[in-house]
């Protein structure tokens, strides 16, 4: 801090818990803002708890926590959920402690921000002082439209905070008074004269850097403005106005990158027999048209650090798939199986193409010790075509398949700089990209603003200018965030935009492994697991440079239309390729346990299964496994069983529909319930299965009030899990006489006793 003692970076702790990778981004970032204005902080991780730091000698603490699951903690901070949560802890054992959380959630989940909320809780439970308020970001709408208004105003609430504590620590020390480490700042009955103490500084002015950027001269100004905030600005003012506006020069350039656009965009269509954009539509784009006045005045952000360097090498290497780094929640290793069937579970006609896939377990199966409702993990690669036109694009085709290695740069001023541990150090470019990065992730802000440095033509810098900054968050959230521009579709786009392969490296997010029920019981067959899904086609159109398939689901289809019968009756309802051990087509995959979705251990309570579409698939496996059972011993009897399943028709894609039936024949399943919603269902009539849950209301508020009945939900999490939910506080609220208040919390009741379930995605 300037003009006084310098805090010790252990005075301030910044902690991340991440699963797919944004609280470690989000906190990395706060990171070098904290450096840049002065405020010396040490970054960790969850998992370090009780070796890289102890709460219990921290003083300052801002946490970035993600929640995953059903409200669960990452698995990088169970640990701390753990030592939060141990029994007997006096409620003064964190009474030195401030701190602040930034939770990352979703609301099209039910437990949103749960981790953060409960950390939050738990920490002014143990005497926490909650130093600024906490905030909630939704990745449904945007976590920057929380993020960044969060961040800066942490900034100089964390320096004054901090310029408190220190002037209370000198002033304690001059009066020869004894303040030892576990007092808090916050405690007016061990620390006197702290109204005195909170106003010193209040006033103070400190210095603020703020770069004025001359785009065509490519020079930088520094200049230094006071700021009664009392924290360095992080905000960078580009003054637009002296852009070289000259109609001859600025058309010049342009018609040089429109004609160099023209072949980069010919040459990739012809190779790989792409309907890609052309160059007319990409003009056309409202993605590129700039929404400022040119000599408008933006804030930026400052320019991310960069950090990484490649070295060619000339022995060979291969690389790990993603530098065996941890895989979300794991509990096996990753394993190598042989896809032994693919098969349609739906009609030709039907809107969404349902598929079954069939995997061949190694003969030594040790690891895939597995129940009804766990789900597989595919390790997927991007599509090859896609990684050739980013190589393309990135002019790099001719090294990418040399050896090299990633390292940290030796110049680099990124503090605590390392090499994403998804990456493997010696690769190469090709299988990094590959393997590795997801090209298909939609551009965070601070990548956008790491490519403005390498972009050229004046117009689309200036429009990237508009994404990160300031003034123009409703740009980026209408053309970026909600348009779901992809890193690949934005480099097609802004041609002239030709970063080192580096700043992809230090900015994309890791390519995650696709997670997919498991249909299968271990009883009925311990050699193979089947799961099924929708194939996720993504049509040309708007920023969708060329149309697609998603990742996995596009991989898993070609494979079945690789080794389809040609003389198939594709009239027929269902579309089979069972060519066990014939497809010579493998596949990297691990086991996730989810000790919650399972069959209740008492065999007597009732369970309501709601699945439609795809999500019916967990039950499926729950309903098989409950027969093998069933068959083995005659004599058990289960609690009484609901199937809610709907699809659009009944004839098109009402999955398993033989198999489920049957079910119902044998007494496995007590109750099936369709509904179809485009089938020319009466206007009153059930359409969706929220609608018959209504329906059926009476009977199933009497399961789960007086039976302890446990509710599972699989499927959709934007819609259909949202209204499912709603129609169960409905049921309590009307069957049982409750007040809508008295039914939510019966609701979030059963939630925290693993009553309500869900497997639910977006």
């Amino acid at each position: 801090m300037r003009g006084g003692r310098r805090l010790n970076p252990a005075d301030i702790l910044l902690l991340y818990a991440s699963q797919n990778g944004n609280s470690k981004a989000i906190a990395e970032d706060l990171f070098e803002q904290c450096e840049a204005n002065d405020l010396p902080c040490e970054l960790k991780c969850c998992s370090e708890i009780d070796k890289g730091f102890h709460l219990e000698k921290t003083k300052c603490m801002v946490l970035v926590g993600a929640t995953t699951g059903d409200g669960d903690p990452p698995d990088t901070a169970r640990k701390l959920w753990r030592h939060l949560h141990k029994k007997d802890q006096p409620n003064n054992t964190l009474s030195h402690l401030s701190y602040t959380v930034l939770g990352l959630g979703d609301t099209n989940y039910t437990n949103f921000c749960n981790f953060g909320k409960t950390v939050d809780q738990k920490l002014q439970a143990l005497g926490g002082n909650r130093f600024y308020d906490c905030g909630w970001a939704d990745d449904g709408t945007g976590l920057e439209i929380v993020v960044e208004p969060w961040i800066e105003g942490l900034l100089p609430a964390l320096k004054n905070h901090l310029s408190k504590r220190r002037n209370l620590e000198e002033n304690l020390s001059n009066s020869g008074t004894f303040m030892d480490q576990n007092t808090s700042v916050e405690d007016s009955s061990k620390v006197k004269n702290k109204n005195e103490n909170d106003k010193i500084l209040d006033n103070r002015l400190t210095d603020d850097i703020t770069r004025v950027i001359s785009t065509n001269e490519q020079s930088e100004t520094l200049f230094v403005r006071e700021n009664n905030l009392g924290v360095s600005s992080s905000l960078l003012m580009v003054n637009e106005s002296i852009l070289d506006t000259t109609h001859v020069a600025l058309k010049k350039v342009e018609n040089q990158e429109k004609e160099k656009g023209v072949d980069v965009i010919s040459v990739i269509s012809a190779k790989y027999n792409i309907n890609i954009i052309s160059q007319e539509e990409i003009h056309s784009l409202s993605v590129k048209s700039c929404a400022f006045p040119v000599d408008a005045k933006l804030t930026l952000p400052l320019q991310p650090l960069s950090y990484l360097t490649i070295k060619y090498l000339n022995t060979s290497y291969n690389g790990d798939t993603q530098s065996a780094a941890p895989l979300p929640s794991a509990v096996s290793e990753v394993v190598q199986v042989c896809v032994a069937s693919v098969r349609k579970l739906t009609r030709h006609d039907a809107v969404k193409t349902a598929m079954e896939v069939t995997l061949k377990l190694p003969s030594n199966t040790d690891e895939f010790v597995y129940e009804p409702g766990d789900s597989v993990g595919i390790l997927v690669k991007n599509p090859k075509h896609e990684v050739e036109i980013l190589m393309n694009l990135l002019e790099i085709t001719e090294i990418a398949d040399k050896s090299c290695e990633i390292s940290v740069a030796s110049q680099t001023r990124k503090k605590s700089a390392t090499v994403p541990a998804f990456i493997p150090r010696k690769s190469s470019l090709r299988h990094i990209l590959e393997n590795c990065m997801d090209i298909r992730s939609v551009p965070k802000k601070p990548l956008i603003r790491a490519l403005l440095e390498y972009t050229s033509n004046p117009s689309e810098k200036r429009r990237l200018q508009e994404f990160v900054s300031k003034e123009g968050a409703t740009e980026y959230s209408k053309h970026v965030r909600e348009m779901n521009l992809t890193t690949l579709d934005l480099l097609i786009i802004f041609q002239s935009c030709k970063p080192p392969v580096t700043t992809l490296l230090e900015h994309l997010p890791r390519l995650q492994p696709r997670a997919y029920s498991i249909i299968s019981s271990p009883l009925v067959d311990s050699k193979n697991i089947s799961f099924a899904f929708n194939v996720v086609d993504i049509p040309k159109e708007n920023t969708v440079t060329f149309a697609r398939k998603g990742i996995c689901t596009g991989w898993l289809a070609s494979v079945y239309d690789e080794h389809k019968v040609d003389n198939k009756n594709l009239n027929q309802a269902l579309d089979d390729l069972s060519l066990a051990d014939t497809l010579n087509t493998h596949a990297c995959i691990y086991l996730r346990c989810n000790q919650s979705f399972r069959l209740p251990q008492n065999i007597e309570n009732p369970i309501v299964l709601v699945g439609p579409g795809t999500g019916v698939a967990p039950f499926v496996g729950f309903l098989r496994h409950r027969e093998v059972i069933k068959n083995t011993e005659p004599s058990i009897t289960f609690g009484e069983s609901w199937l809610f399943f709907g699809c659009r028709h009944k004839e098109r894609d009402f999955l398993y529909r033989e198999e489920l039936e049957k079910f119902q024949e044998n007494k496995i399943l007590n109750h099936l319930i369709v509904s179809f919603s485009r089938d020319g269902t009466s206007h009153d009539g059930p359409k969706y299965v929220q609608d018959n849950i209504l329906i059926h209301g009476t009977v199933l508020a009497s399961l789960l009030v007086n039976k302890n009945a446990v509710v599972y939900v699989c499927g959709d999490a934007q819609n259909m899990a949202k209204e499912v939910f709603e129609a169960f506080v409905t049921v309590i609220q009307v069957h049982m006489n409750q007040t809508e208040v008295d039914a939510r919390k019966f609701m979030a009741q059963m939630q925290i006793e693993k009553r309500y379930l869900q497997d639910v995605w977006t």
